[in-house]
C-alpha cells in the first residue's frame, strides 16, 4: 500500500470517529507508575492511548499497536508524536507484541491494555463491511491486508463449517437454519454484500429476532475473519511474562466468548489451587502469579452509555503481576 499525504491523512484522522470506553477509569487503573512503558495493544484511534499518555511523565513511553493501517495512520496524526521516543506506534497486533518489545530493547512494560472492539469507525464505513444495516462489500477484515475475507467464509465454505462458525462464535440458536440458506442463495449467486447476507439471514429465522440473529451472525463471521479468539488465547498464553512485578494487564471485551475466556484466565493466574473441586487436599502444585483488581467486571455507567450506547456491552477486567520473589502457593 502507497503512501498517505499529510492532507489525507490529516481527512482520515477527522473523519475516523471512536468514542473510547471507560477511558478515564481504565487509564486510572493500568497507570500506577508515571515513568513506566506502557502499551496499548490496539490502538484504534488512540483514545484510551491519548488517557494513558495523560498520566505519563516525561520519562514515561507509549507503545501503540494495530493491525489496521487506518488506524495507525489516525492515531499517528492524533498523538502527533509517532516515531518520537515517548511514543511508538506501529502497524502490527498484538500477538506479536513480545518481538516488537524485543526489537525496541524493551525487557518488559508496566502495563498493557486490549480493547477487542470493532471501533465505531469501522461498524459506520460501509467499504469494511462490518455492518448489516448498510450496503457494503462482505469483508471485515481488520487488517486490509489479509487473504481470508467474509464473502470467502460464506461463499466457499461446507454447509457444516457455516453452521459451526455461526453457532460456535455467534451463539445463534438458528444455525442451521442460516447455513442452510445461505448455501441454497449461494448457489443462485454468491454473495458478495452485507444486504444480501442480511436479506439471506432474515429469511432463516423469525421475523421478530431477524436484527439479534443478523447481528449474531455478522459478529461469527468476523471472528472468524480475523481469528479472534485463537489471537486473544496467543495472547493470554504468552504475555504475562512481558509485565514488569506489579505490572498490569486489563482487557476489554464485547461478547461473552471472551469475557468468559479472560475471566478464567485471570482468576487462574490469581489462584493459589486450581484442583478440581472435592480433592481432600491439593495436588496441582499451581502457584499465583497475578492479583485481580476486578473481581467483578467494571462496566460503563448509565452517563456513559446514555452518550455512548455502544459502551453498553463492555466489560473490564484487570491483573496485577505480583513481582517474581512474591509468587506463592
Amino acid at each position: 500500500m502507497g503512501k498517505c499525504s499529510s492532507g489525507t491523512v490529516m481527512g482520515l484522522a477527522d473523519s475516523y470517529i471512536h468514542v473510547p470506553v471507560l477511558a478515564g477509569e481504565i487509564a486510572d487503573m493500568i497507570v500506577w507508575n508515571s515513568s513506566g512503558t506502557y502499551v496499548d495493544g490496539t490502538i484504534g484511534g488512540g483514545g484510551h492511548a491519548r488517557a494513558i499518555m495523560d498520566k505519563l511523565d516525561e520519562s514515561g513511553r507509549l507503545i501503540g499497536l494495530d493491525k489496521d493501517l487506518e488506524a495507525v495512520r489516525v492515531s499517528r496524526a492524533r498523538l502527533a508524536g509517532g516515531g518520537t521516543p515517548r511514543v511508538e506506534i506501529m502497524h502490527r497486533d498484538f500477538s506479536e507484541l513480545a518481538s516488537v518489545l524485543e526489537a525496541e530493547r524493551i525487557p518488559r512494560v508496566d502495563g498493557l491494555l486490549l480493547d477487542l472492539g470493532v471501533s465505531s469507525y469501522q461498524i459506520d464505513t460501509p467499504g469494511r463491511g462490518f455492518s448489516f444495516q448498510s450496503d457494503g462489500p462482505l469483508d471485515m477484515r481488520m487488517d486490509r491486508g489479509g487473504a481470508l475475507t467474509a464473502a470467502d467464509i460464506v461463499n466457499e465454505g461446507s454447509r457444516d463449517e457455516i453452521e459451526r462458525i455461526i453457532g460456535e462464535y455467534g451463539e445463534e440458536r438458528q444455525a442451521r437454519s442460516v447455513a442452510n440458506a445461505i448455501v441454497r442463495n449461494r448457489a443462485k449467486s454468491p454473495l458478495t454484500s452485507t444486504t444480501g447476507l442480511a436479506e439471506t439471514i432474515r429469511s432463516a429465522v423469525r421475523r421478530r429476532w431477524a436484527v439479534k440473529s443478523c447481528a449474531r451472525v455478522f459478529q461469527a463471521l468476523r471472528i472468524a475473519v480475523n481469528q479472534e479468539l485463537d489471537r486473544l488465547r496467543t495472547a493470554l498464553d504468552n504475555l504475562l511474562p512481558l509485565l514488569s512485578g506489579r505490572g498490569r494487564f486489563g482487557v476489554i471485551s464485547y461478547h461473552s466468548l471472551e469475557d468468559r475466556m479472560v475471566k478464567r484466565t485471570f482468576e487462574t493466574w490469581a489462584s493459589d489451587c486450581i484442583c478440581p473441586p472435592g480433592l481432600p487436599q491439593c495436588v496441582c502444585e499451581h502457584e499465583r502469579v497475578a492479583v485481580l483488581h476486578t473481581r467483578r467486571a467494571v462496566v460503563a455507567s448509565r452517563e456513559e452509555v446514555t452518550t455512548n450506547p455502544r459502551a453498553r456491552s463492555a466489560r473490564f477486567r484487570m491483573i496485577e503481576r505480583l513481582p517474581d520473589d512474591q509468587t506463592a502457593r
